[in-house]
């Protein structure tokens, strides 16, 4: 039996150990394998670092093999052929005066008669037990009654006319007692000695619809504009990250010149610095120059290394990475750390895709002139529309029962053996609309201190560059992915705004648009306080939404985000018990979301009670505007 699906169903919904129905038939089965092509053009060193940093959330012994995964022991694959097998091998007879249940052991076929009442035909029974750390087993029958000691496979499952798995039965066919249905302890592991909960309840397996959500999560990452091959050259040199970092903060050392160009013309000056080999002296020498001749070349070459030592276009990394740290007064352990988030907040302008910035268009229509009076006074440094941008989506490995921190275990998919046994790591590339928004760094920086907060700026020379730093600072080492609390109170604030922000985008950039909110998602980069919003599916990338939201519905969109986001329907109570979080103002889809709907509050823009802060003063407080005006 053949199914025909796309790739992004498959990164989603048909990954190894995930079970499914195959289409138009009565057949249950399980992913036992993916095949697919190794992506050499993506760069594993910074996939890996990504899932590193997802799975950290978790402590270790729940997410063990990726904190441990070097990047020699995964591969890249883009999926070509799944694999399969029938599971559950448990039947289920569909007379209902009968509903007898056989396992994989009882001389049984699927679709033949049942044994017993010879009536009606056979089907897979669709319950399966399932466990938080990742185990799957089928759902048997007892194996003796415990009223008569009645043997297994005389059993009959009575559902009662209820797809309420509490009102089940399991009836012996001797004695005709019925016995409630339970998971049992899961066999393949010890979540006691693994977590050192003590809870029965944790160890138990829960019975569930094969399809339903609960029984397999994908984990994955998303890398926006995941550079390939052509930058491999820069993330080999040294200190990169610094360097970056001064492209972020548009050092004066950085100026007129691209990642890429600060490599190549690195290169183009190591090769001009080159010393004469003896076959080389003497092959000018056939060719008619004198050795004073010769002697005057290396002079000019020793000149030219002088200028080439001092031109602000050819500083080496250590001079752009002192330069940074000096200015900024951040240490580079610090900057090192938020190497990619600066990367994937340089690159949009650096790889040659189509962009276009809301405070930079040549011929504004009166719609994005509107935007731009809206988006300052919102306090948006910047707003970029970028088409054709690539965005790399990384399935790594699965959870069941539940996909939040160290609720569950982090599993990766078997080891590959078409590629030495390595860990797969199912990737897919599509280019995507995506609209960028960057904060105001001395507006986020006035309302903390307006918040009472008091921010200091590092040991730094440059001020202006120092601001903006403060907040890559801020970030070292905060775990995003878990619930920030009053210790982190500055990271939750900033933390916070940008992630509801991010939300109240998508929520309403979808209605615009004519999308479902899980066609978009989000990225958030909060060292960079920079957010992107972008279309997530395949035909949502292809119909142009965001670009057609950009260039035709800007204004309207973000004035919905300004005024129409600061209710609830369940105001009140939504407002004033829980700071304005909930399902239906703030949350996003699993599949929207990379922070498990954590640190959300529309307090954070409109103002109001935090629950971990308290009361505190809204980014789009009026107020500020007038302060960053007169600053």
């Amino acid at each position: 039996m053949k199914m025909t699906r796309g790739k992004q169903q498959i990164l989603f919904n048909y990954l190894p150990g995930k079970t499914f129905d195959f289409d138009k038939s009565n057949r249950l089965a399980q992913i036992t394998s993916i095949r697919g092509m190794q992506k050499t053009d993506l760069n594993v060193d910074l996939v890996l670092q990504a899932v590193k940093r997802y799975a950290s959330a978790w402590q270790e012994n729940l997410a063990r093999i990726f904190h441990r995964l070097h990047p020699d022991q995964v591969v890249l694959l883009e999926p070509q052929k799944v694999y399969s097998q029938t599971y559950p091998k448990v039947l289920w007879c569909q007379e209902k005066s009968c509903g007898c249940v056989f396992d994989s052991y009882a001389q049984v076929q699927l679709d033949g008669a049942c044994p017993n009442c010879k009536k009606k035909r056979l089907i897979q029974l669709r319950w399966i037990k399932v466990h938080r750390c990742g185990h799957i087993e089928p759902l048997t029958p007892p194996y003796h009654c415990p009223n008569c000691n009645g043997i297994s496979g005389r059993f009959r499952l009575d559902t009662r006319g209820s797809e309420r798995i509490s009102g089940f039965r399991w009836i012996c066919r001797k004695c005709k007692k019925p016995t409630p249905l339970f998971g049992g302890y899961c066999s393949g592991c010890n979540w006691k000695e693994m977590t050192g909960e003590t809870e029965k309840r944790l160890r138990q397996m829960n019975i569930e619809v094969h399809r339903a959500g609960r029984t397999y999560y994908p984990h994955y990452v998303e890398l926006l504009n995941q550079p390939g091959s052509e930058m491999n050259a820069f993330l080999e040199t040294d200190d990169w990250q610094l360097v970056t970092a001064a492209y972020f903060l548009e050092l004066p050392q950085t100026q007129g010149q691209s990642l890429m160009g600060f490599v190549k013309q690195r290169s183009q000056s190591n090769q001009a610095q080159f010393e004469l080999s003896e076959a080389e002296e003497s092959q000018l020498r056939a060719m008619g120059y004198t050795d004073e001749q010769i002697e005057q070349y290396r002079q000019m070459q020793e000149s030219l290394k002088g200028n080439w030592q001092t031109s602000p276009q050819n500083q080496s990394t250590a001079d752009i990475g002192q330069t940074l740290v000096e200015q900024t007064g951040v240490s580079g352990e610090i900057w090192r750390n938020a190497g990619q988030e600066m990367l994937e907040a340089v690159l949009p302008a650096e790889t040659g895709h189509s962009t276009q910035e809301l405070f930079g268009l040549d011929n504004p229509s009166p719609n994005q002139q509107t935007a731009g009076q809206i988006a300052r006074h919102m306090g948006i440094e910047r707003l970029t529309l970028t088409t054709d941008f690539p965005m790399t989506l990384a399935t790594f490995g699965f959870s069941r029962v539940a996909y939040e921190p160290d609720e569950c275990r982090l599993n990766a998919f078997p080891a590959d053996g078409d590629h030495q046994g390595k860990f797969p790591i199912f990737v897919d590339v599509v280019q995507a609309d995506a609209i960028i928004v960057r904060l105001d760094a001395e507006r986020v920086w006035g309302w903390l201190k307006t918040n009472d907060f008091s921010p200091t700026l590092p040991n730094a020379t440059n001020p202006a560059v120092a601001r903006q730093a403060y907040f890559v600072q801020m970030f070292n080492n905060i775990p995003l992915r878990q619930r920030l609390t009053n210790d982190e109170a500055e990271a939750r604030m900033v933390f916070g705004l940008l992630h509801t922000m991010s939300h109240l985008f998508v929520r309403r950039a979808s209605l615009l648009c004519g999308l479902d909110k899980t066609s978009l998602a989000e990225y958030v980069l909060p060292r960079a306080l920079t957010f992107a919003i972008y279309c997530n599916h395949r035909h949502g990338a292809t119909i142009g939404a965001l670009a057609s939201l950009f260039e035709q519905s800007l204004a309207e969109w973000l004035s919905q985000v300004q005024n129409d986001t600061r209710r609830c329907v369940y105001d009140p109570v939504c407002h004033q018990q829980h700071g304005g979080n909930c399902h239906a103002c703030t949350h996003l889809a699993e599949t929207s979301c990379r922070f498990f709907n954590l640190n959300l509050g529309r307090c954070f823009l409109f103002g109001g009670l935090d629950e971990e802060l308290g009361d505190i003063k809204g980014y789009f407080d009026s107020s500020l505007n007038v302060k960053v005006n007169q600053g």
